[in-house]
């Protein structure tokens, strides 16, 4: 064979091969009547509901499943009447696998699920379906379910090289009339994750500091504590898994304190500083929008295979905070 022809084969080569990677990665987003399926890899990934769904009310979106690359389920929703795995543990039911949440908006309890009485967050629509990303419009009501807070929410799914998956979540808030304050509440997590039943029974919670709980004894080591990011991993039929959020380094009182909890609860949350800390003074927690000047939240979740360390989380934070994208 020619030096030509060595050559060509090579360039022939490394172009299937990036091409296959690209495939790898790639994204497609399907809207359907009440979610959005969203399939990476040509592989399911998830499903992103923001309308009423298996016969209950809709109160606000969830991304539910979430699934790893070999397709490992590794979020749980607990609202469902039996659980979605054998051996998962329905405990929490307003825990719906992926969302964004607040147990104090004015008042308004947007955590917790009360019935009829369950503010919504109303979905008005979509900006943008396309590519890797959708942009959805919401309008969160008040105690009197009338609209006092809107929400432009960005959702942007991704492959990493390693296999992992991301998303990066995006909310921007804007009051509609008067000021609107996020009270001081542990019961909160602006970007919210409920592992599978599994990974919580065998869980290890790990921050950026070094903190580790591996352990429900143990666990104040790293509740309510300050740390750039949390993950929480375990195993699922003996093969390790985790989910990790990194907090936006421009978001507010970055780094967050995190509510997370070895039952298999993660979220970020800023708020509840009397809850994490009874020498803080209650609602010193409050953060308080105004019309004038919206406030923006922003989060990457990471699906890995293997523990936090096989994660290669600092890499992964380095490159949030340096901007770059996937």
């Amino acid at each position: 064979m020619t030096h030509r022809m060595l050559c060509t084969a090579f360039f022939v080569l490394t172009a299937a091969v990036a091409a296959h990677a690209a495939d790898a990665g790639a994204v497609k987003l399907t809207q359907q009547e009440n979610r959005i399926t969203i399939e990476i890899g040509g592989q399911p990934f998830g499903d992103y509901y923001f309308g009423p769904e298996g016969g209950r009310a809709y109160v606000r979106p969830f991304l539910w499943p979430v699934r790893a690359a070999d397709g490992t389920i590794v979020t749980s929703d607990q609202s469902q009447a039996v659980p979605s795995k054998p051996g998962e543990k329905i405990d929490h039911p307003h825990h719906r696998s992926l969302w964004v949440g607040h147990g104090d908006v004015n008042g308004a309890d947007h955590w917790a699920l009360k019935g009829a009485d369950t503010p919504k967050q109303r979905h008005d629509g979509f900006d943008k379906i396309d590519g890797d990303t959708l942009v959805e419009k919401l309008t969160w009501e008040g105690k009197a379910h009338d609209p006092i807070l809107a929400e432009q929410r960005t959702l942007r799914f991704f492959a990493y090289p390693d296999g992992a998956r991301g998303i990066d979540v995006t909310s921007v808030f804007t009051p509609l009339d008067a000021p609107v304050t996020f009270g001081d509440t542990k019961e909160a997590g602006l970007c919210s994750v409920r592992v599978a039943g599994p990974i919580a029974k065998t869980s290890t919670l790990t921050e950026s500091t070094g903190l580790v709980s591996t352990q429900p004894s143990d666990e104040k080591i790293v509740w309510g504590k300050k740390a750039d990011w949390c993950d929480i991993s375990g195993t699922i039929d003996g093969k390790p898994y985790g989910v990790a959020i990194l907090d936006g380094p421009s978001n507010p009182r970055h780094p967050s304190n995190w509510h997370v909890r070895h039952y298999g609860l993660l979220a970020p949350n800023i708020f509840g500083l009397s809850a994490f800390d009874k020498n803080v003074p209650k609602d010193a927690g409050n953060l308080t929008m105004t019309k004038d000047k919206p406030t923006t939240f922003s989060y990457r979740v990471v699906i890995h295979v293997g523990d936090a360390k096989a994660a290669g989380l600092e890499q992964k934070y380095a490159e949030l905070a340096g901007g770059k994208g996937q």
